[in-house]
């Protein structure tokens, strides 16, 4: 669980999942070939993202399943009140990420990329409910004890050092991803 609200890069690092301990080890092996072999490396820890040519499946993200379900009218299960939050970046803001980040070269290894703004399953779901014009199905099921509260990321270090911004609110991407999804219906 996060000690700090939002998450800066010095957070500790101590995840308790196979898919985020996967994740630290190549931050470590990176780290390691600098000093073995002088590799110069930048690392982007990006927050929740989404955008178009997402698949829409459980495990690829909350907006592009609920989006879905949306578009067949069809029930959107939310485990919990609603109320976790999350960092969602659109995918053309992380482009421009790593755009920045391939000509960077400096001390700071480390980025956070996200929106820097937290928003709750609730608010995704009422802007989605807004973009397609539309009340959405939403069952409540019981939380689940692995789920964060609240995680957003402090992107404070990207603006300072890689001169980046987020440009895409979260009702602009949805909007985008829904608009790009219904023309991928119809063909």
């Amino acid at each position: 669980m996060s000690q700090e609200i939002p998450i800066k890069e010095t957070h500790p690092n101590d995840p308790t999942s196979s898919y985020g301990i996967g994740k630290l080890i190549i931050e470590k092996y990176l780290y390691l070939y600098s000093i073995l072999y002088g590799l110069d490396y930048c690392i982007l820890r990006i927050a929740n993202a989404y955008g178009e040519r997402q698949r829409p499946t459980p495990t690829q993200g909350v907006i592009p399943v609920f989006l879905e379900r949306a578009m067949r009218n069809q029930e959107v299960i939310v485990w919990g009140d609603g109320s976790v939050m999350r960092d969602y970046i659109f995918i053309a803001d992380i482009a421009n990420a790593l755009v920045k980040a391939l000509t960077y070269s400096g001390e700071m290894k480390v980025f956070n990329i996200g929106s820097g703004q937290a928003h709750s399953l609730n608010d995704v779901i009422q802007v989605i409910e807004r973009v397609t014009g539309q009340p959405l199905q939403v069952r409540y099921a019981p939380g689940r004890s692995f789920d964060v509260p609240i995680s957003v990321l402090d992107i404070s270090r990207a603006r300072s050092y890689l001169n980046w911004v987020p440009t895409i609110s979260l009702l602009e991407g949805i909007a985008r991803m829904y608009h790009w999804m219904l023309k991928e219906a119809e063909d």
